[in-house]
């Protein structure tokens, strides 16, 4: 009796161990969702204004948006970020702060990068966070809004 207990516990443990490794085989791989896309979150536009400031974009971009500094120390190495960047999706500007310039928008003239065909803008991914990103991002979107009028 105790021997057959035995074997019907070895039975069941391995009975057990194969519906693990069954399972295991049966799962569904994860796989994408028809129609994903990924997409830039929204950030705070004011927000990018200060993380702007503080990694001193404007040493080689003209931002023209009031008290955001004008001058470039750097001799304007980078293109002048005008109202038109807001009209780009936030994924380029995104990429072009964290892959500098895989592709340029704009004209080449403004860039002094090698061959006029570069730029020397260096990753900023190892500077700022993601919501410096989102926010910069957001900032840049916004170039082109009008300030409210004033009473």
């Amino acid at each position: 009796m105790a021997k057959t207990l035995q074997s019907l516990v070895v039975v069941l443990g391995v009975a057990m161990w194969a519906g693990v490794l069954r399972a295991d085989q049966t799962t569904p791989s994860p796989h994408l969702p028809k129609g994903w896309k990924f997409s830039l979150p929204a950030g705070d536009a004011a927000a990018g204004k200060e993380a702007v400031r503080k990694l001193e974009c404007y040493s080689c971009h003209r931002i023209p948006t009031g008290d955001v500094p004008e001058a470039r120390s750097s001799g304007g190495k980078g293109p002048d970020l005008v109202p038109a960047y807001s009209k780009l999706p936030r994924e380029f500007l995104a990429e072009a702060i964290v892959r500098p310039h895989k592709y340029m928008s704009g004209t080449l003239e403004h860039y002094q990068g090698l061959e006029k065909v570069s730029s020397e803008m260096r990753d900023y991914s190892d500077l700022m966070s993601v919501r410096e990103l989102l926010d910069t991002v957001e900032f840049l979107k916004h170039l082109g809004d009008t300030p409210p009028a004033k009473p």
